[in-house]
């Protein structure tokens, strides 16, 4: 089975409670059989049967007390089990409770603590049992009855240690710390691996070495020197070499797990410092074994997130700098919207690089209004109070404009030239039309709102001329030593005759050109007015009036 389908396998958690049972049971069997085999000193006479039976039971109980707690103390991870099996179809592995979490993270060194606690609680009552029975004990007795069942308990925890580190690492622990943060939570309790590698080789040397050393001491019980020289000298060379042995060794594990410790809490500083954003951190490489290679891989790594930061920083500096240029355009965009016809800017937000600004026969409508007797005005009233006028009135229109879909070219002091365009001639030139009536309704509106008393200018009157037909419509280019310029306007006869029927109008009229009243003929109440003498147009010009009492039916 390969490695990503072991961790998705968390039920395995589930052998650690017959694990405990199995090494407790193995371990009261080795005492059983050491026993059996007379490793043990002479005893005086006594009631064997007592001491049997309560040995009997402490044994049972060396067995089930580790295991019933540990099915207990592992109970959250075994029911978030539960409920992945009951739901898998649509559950998230990774969505444990914390309990869950913290129970099953915990667990290896839990398991090995209820199992040590269990054989000192026991071997203390077996030892006072003994105190009862036997009047005088001896190193021998203390030993065999208090020395190896503690050393048992010993090694049974370092063995469920170990097993059970081994079944998490590889089952549980990589789906149940996906989500939930490892040092920062001080519910977890961390091993390192200066302790494992520290208990390992104290589970391979010092326990097995004690317990020759422990087995010596006990056959040393009522030895003498005087009596067996040579046996006497064996046993002490062979507590000497274990008691040498096993502190050598204890010493040996010390030093390994120290050197290796403290490059790995070396590691663990430099991966802090470079999670908190110092990318400049690196670590010197102290050996040539996976240690060295992963001190190597981490300045390789530290060395390309520096240089990436560095990259996304100037990337960020261009950007911000692209931003504030991005920000200075729109601004100037706004400030040029206000003086660019709203066609002008259409065409360059769809084609920047080339916008279709080329003149070009279309044909259009063109109205032009002013105000009458702007010139007698300026002469009357101050200028900021003139253009403050000139700007109310004109802001009235600008609303009926854009509904008729106009378009305002160009502005002169007192007047406005406005384009309307369109695919059907009449509808554009009844466009033009519309917006021509509705701005004298405005007009009027506004003159009647302020009462002679409070007036200080006579009442307004704007007069307009409409023209209709085919003008050459785009920029105009106009090039010098100080650079270049382009307007975007309307050319032609059509736009001379508006501009000269808004000149003959007085009084508010609405002057049409023959091509606009006969387009808009039917919809709106147009009176002929007769030929008119416009300034530098050639011949007369048959001009029309619009008049507003039928404005509404214009549609």
């Amino acid at each position: 089975m390969s490695k990503s389908a072991d961790v998705d396998r968390p039920e395995r958690i589930r052998w650690l409670p017959p694990l405990v049972f199995l090494v407790n049971l193995g371990m009261v069997g080795m005492l059983n059989a050491y026993t059996i085999i007379d490793l043990k000193p002479s005893l005086p006479p006594h009631d064997a049967s007592g001491l049997y039976l309560f040995r009997i039971i402490l044994s049972a109980l060396a067995i089930l007390l580790p295991a019933g707690s540990s099915i207990y103390y592992l109970r959250p991870v075994f029911d978030w089990i539960r409920g992945l099996g009951a739901s898998e179809a649509d559950s998230d592995k990774t969505n444990a409770p914390e309990e869950a979490v913290i129970r099953g993270g915990n667990a290896p060194l839990a398991l090995a603590v209820f199992c040590l606690m269990t054989w000192a609680f026991l071997d203390v009552l077996f030892f006072f049992r003994i105190w009862t029975i036997f009047p005088t004990i001896t190193l021998g007795m203390v030993v065999h009855f208090f020395g190896l069942p503690i050393l048992a308990g010993l090694i049974s925890a370092a063995t469920i240690y170990f097993f059970a580190e081994a079944i998490c690492r590889t089952f549980v622990w990589p789906l149940l710390f996906e989500k939930m943060p490892i040092e920062e939570n001080p519910r977890l309790r961390k091993v390192r691996v200066v302790h494992r590698l520290f208990l390992q080789m104290i589970a391979i040397c010092f326990l097995p070495l004690g317990a020759v050393v422990f087995t010596a001491l006990i056959r040393m019980d009522r030895l003498l020197a005087a009596d067996d020289p040579i046996l006497f000298r064996v046993i002490m060379v062979i507590i000497l070499i274990g008691v040498s042995a096993s502190l050598g060794g204890a010493w040996l594990a010390w030093a390994v797990a120290h050197s290796m410790s403290r490059a790995l809490r070396t590691l663990e500083t430099a991966m802090a410092q470079l999670r908190g954003g110092d990318f400049s951190v690196r670590v010197r490489a102290s050996a040539t074994d996976e240690i060295g290679a992963l001190e190597e891989g981490f300045n390789h790594t530290a060395k390309r997130l520096s240089e990436s930061y560095e990259a996304l920083e100037e990337r960020n500096r261009e950007l911000a700098e692209a931003l504030e240029r991005v920000d200075f355009l729109e601004k100037v965009k706004r400030g040029l919207d206000r003086f660019v016809p709203d066609t002008v800017s259409r065409l360059v937000e769809e084609n920047p690089d080339d916008p279709n600004l080329e003149k070009m026969a279309k044909d259009i409508t063109v109205l032009f209004l002013d105000i009458e007797g702007y010139t007698r005005l300026s002469e009357s009233i101050p200028r900021e109070q003139l253009n403050e006028l000139i700007e109310r009135y004109f802001s009235l229109f600008i609303s009926d404009i854009h509904d008729e879909n106009g378009d305002i070219n160009e502005t002169a002091g007192d007047g406005l030239m406005i384009l309307f365009q369109g695919e059907n001639p009449d509808e554009h030139a009844s466009s033009a039309v519309r917006a021509a009536l509705a701005i004298a309704e405005k007009t009027e509106a506004a003159n009647n709102s302020v009462d002679d008393a409070r007036r200080a200018h006579p009442p307004i009157q704007v007069n307009i001329g409409i023209g209709s037909g085919v003008c050459h419509v785009g920029s105009t280019r106009i090039k010098g030593a100080a650079g270049e310029r382009w307007t975007y306007t309307a050319t032609g006869p059509v736009t001379n005759i508006g501009a000269r029927l808004c000149g003959s109008a007085t009084r508010g009229q609405i002057f049409l050109s023959p091509e606009t009243a006969e387009r808009v003929s039917g919809r709106f109440r147009i009176e002929k007015i007769g030929p008119l003498e416009l300034k530098n147009v050639g011949n007369q010009i048959e001009a029309w009036e619009v008049k507003p009492d039928r404005r509404k039916l214009a549609r």
